[in-house]
């Protein structure tokens, strides 16, 4: 947030001291001397004493600003912020122009998250001290809370032109101008912000973020490998360098952050998909093979997995395992049809023509015009022996064909059983 934890504790530390004598009980004090009290408890951490001391204090003198004031600070400082704010309302009854205390009344309004009469009173505040560091840091909070962020990073601008040495209002404007997706905006002020606190970790680690949307791969790749020199660890991190290293055709990095990031993590079934594809990219397929089936057992409901390991069992033409993964995946999407027509062709290449005809028949059953089952049914069927009914549906397919190339596979299939194509 970049706000004083406490910002009503100023106040308490301002109080003038009251030396309070030793009394009788017969005695009574007057509201500085329990106000006086009040301060000590508080050093001495007794707040229910402290407290007690400066509710008598108001009441003694409830015409006196100040001990509201003091009031307010205790109640800011233990986090009342409600009997804070009305502490602050009595203040202002009784003195309008006291902007130290409607800032201090901002702050607590922030901090019960009731942001329009914070900016109200930080809107007053800037009316009378327009260079109000305080103030315009607040509002700006604000702004950005509400995300109305152009009026953020103007009321950051005002403070780095007051203090160009300010390394918070430059990562403060960053993340503004990050949330508008001014990307060479945001990572022009995180590097300000980091050429001011070289050891701002959060800004670093932003800016990595601000290069991977503006595109800049290889600042973006520079940014994290210095973060993982900070935190060699970091899961996040490790994940973001190798999928840079991957866009940028350098697998072996990208394996390598990978198998660490798996050290990490071994039961994310989503680091081994990506190492599977960085080493199907180097052309290792025995490798993505491993990873995709390590993906499978550890997400098996996962269908984009299936998906991963059918294109290294179809690449290698081993049918009887793609034909299984193409079960995983109807089970786990019973309604897609396409799942269907692709087993049916896997299982007339294996010659198991029961099951292709059942896959094909499912096809046509939700949509009885399918060129291609209705191809794949007429090879099985000529390929059963009834030839002139295979024939048929596909002359049925030929008919209803209308691309060229599926036109000629379904010639080269009439031709094969036999049976020219009907002109």
């Amino acid at each position: 947030m970049g706000m004083n934890r406490f910002i009503g504790l100023a106040l308490v530390s301002a109080l003038i001291w009251v030396a309070a004598p030793r009394l009788t009980h017969a005695e009574e004090l007057s509201a500085e001397q329990y106000a006086a009290r009040a301060v000590q408890n508080v050093k001495e951490g007794k707040q229910t004493e402290a407290q007690a001391d400066f509710d008598k204090a108001v009441e003694l003198a409830p015409d006196k600003p100040i001990h509201y004031r003091n009031r307010a600070a205790f109640f800011a400082l233990t986090n009342q912020w409600s009997k804070a704010i009305a502490d602050y309302d009595n203040v202002m009854k009784l003195e309008k122009d006291d902007s130290a205390t409607e800032l201090n009344r901002g702050y607590a309004y922030v901090q019960l998250g009731k942001l329009d009469q914070a900016l109200d009173d930080f809107d007053a505040v800037l009316k009378i001290q327009p260079d109000s560091d305080r103030a315009l840091r607040y509002r700006a909070y604000i702004y950005a809370a509400q995300k109305q962020y152009p009026k953020a990073v103007d009321d950051l601008t005002k403070l780095i032109e007051k203090n160009p040495n300010d390394a918070q209002s430059y990562k403060a404007r960053a993340k503004a101008n990050a949330a508008q997706e001014k990307w060479d905006d945001a990572i022009a002020d995180y590097s300000k912000a980091l050429e001011l606190d070289p050891k701002d970790f959060e800004s670093l680690s932003a800016r990595a973020l601000a290069y991977l949307h503006a595109g800049d791969k290889d600042k973006e790749l520079a940014d994290l490998s210095a973060i993982l020199e900070t935190k060699p660890d970091d899961l996040e991190f490790l994940k973001l360098r190798a999928q840079v290293n991957y866009e940028k055709d350098q697998f072996d990095p990208a394996i390598a952050d990978y198998s660490k990031a798996i050290g990490l993590r071994s039961d994310d079934a989503a680091l081994y998909s990506a190492r599977g594809f960085a080493r199907l990219k180097k052309g290792d397929k025995s490798g993505a093979l491993e990873d995709f089936s390590k993906a499978i057992a550890l997400q098996p409901g996962e269908s984009a997995y299936y998906t991963d390991r059918l294109y290294i069992y179809l690449s290698r033409g081993d049918a009887e395992k793609a034909v299984g993964d193409f079960t995983h995946l109807i089970a786990l999407k019973p309604d897609e049809t396409d799942l269907y027509l692709r087993r049916a062709d896997l299982y007339l290449k294996l010659n198991k023509y029961d099951e292709a005809r059942a896959d094909y028949e499912k096809v046509l059953a939700n949509d009885p015009k399918n060129v291609a089952a209705l191809s794949g049914e007429g090879e099985v069927i000529a390929k059963r022996g009834d030839r002139r009914a295979g024939a048929a549906k596909l002359q049925q397919a030929l008919q209803l064909a209308s691309d060229p190339k599926d036109k000629e596979r379904i010639q080269v299939k009439l031709r094969e059983i036999g049976v020219g194509p009907i002109q």
